[in-house]
């Protein structure tokens, strides 16, 4: 009996090695395809660049995954923007505005920190208060740490960003919190009484001339990936 148990086990082991493949394979599709449902739930109406741009994932891969989706009711066309299908709408309708910045803001935080080194934050006003809703870590740790949900500590760039919108110019802490520790910030304003800032945090005492400007370019970039994706498509711009 204890030979039939063990070949039967043997025998359910080899299939399943034999299907491993492509059980990952069909994990690796459906992670894809939340992560798509959850992009466009919350950049909808978007169009598919915008979609590929904002997930990474390969454009022609992110047109297969929509009509499949489309197909099921998962998601619906309109042009060439698409929105959650009507199975979806209760999900849709509990995408948050800050959740929208964070879908938005992902790619280009991850793009600074990779290019600079740097540990980049995203922040937002939430209840008139400014909050930490991302954080990407520097290349070596730093001895400050931002924590999502966490409240921007007062008297730092990041601070000083809400506080002076009307400056065009990077805000700089050039080691005035932290000795050994420079910032720089730049605010996003969103409308709506939504205020977003982008920040980057460097082991040194004043931020590189290059940390400033690619900085300020990633708000510009987060900025018109969410204009972007609320402008309404005019007929003459029904092309992809």
């Amino acid at each position: 009996m204890m030979r039939v148990e063990l070949s039967r086990s043997t025998d359910r082991t080899a299939a399943s090695s034999a299907t491993g493949s492509s059980r990952n394979d069909g994990r690796a599709v459906i992670a894809s395809a939340f992560e798509l449902l959850d992009h466009v739930g919350a950049l909808e109406p978007v169009r598919l660049l915008d979609l590929a741009n904002a997930s990474g994932i390969p454009r022609e891969t992110v047109r297969r995954l929509l009509q499949q989706l489309i197909v099921v009711g998962a998601v619906s066309r309109d042009g060439t923007r698409y929105r959650l299908g009507a199975s979806l709408l209760g999900l849709g309708a509990r995408v948050s505005p800050e959740r929208r910045l964070r879908v938005a803001a992902r790619r280009p935080l991850a793009e600074l920190a990779a290019a600079t080194g740097a540990a980049v934050q995203l922040s937002a006003t939430i209840g008139g208060e400014a909050v930490f809703l991302d954080v990407v870590d520097a290349r070596i740790p730093l001895e400050f740490t931002a924590v999502p949900g966490a409240q921007v500590p007062p008297g730092t760039a990041t601070a000083r960003a809400y506080r002076e919108l009307a400056r065009p110019a990077p805000i700089v802490d050039a080691g005035e919190v932290l000795a050994d520790l420079s910032c720089v910030a730049v605010a996003i304003p969103l409308g709506n009484d939504v205020t977003a800032a982008v920040s980057a945090l460097v082991a040194e005492r004043r931020p590189p001339l290059g940390l400033l400007a690619a900085t300020r370019a990633t708000g510009a970039r987060i900025t018109n990936l969410i204009r972007s994706a609320e402008t309404p498509v005019g007929p003459q711009k029904l092309t992809q």
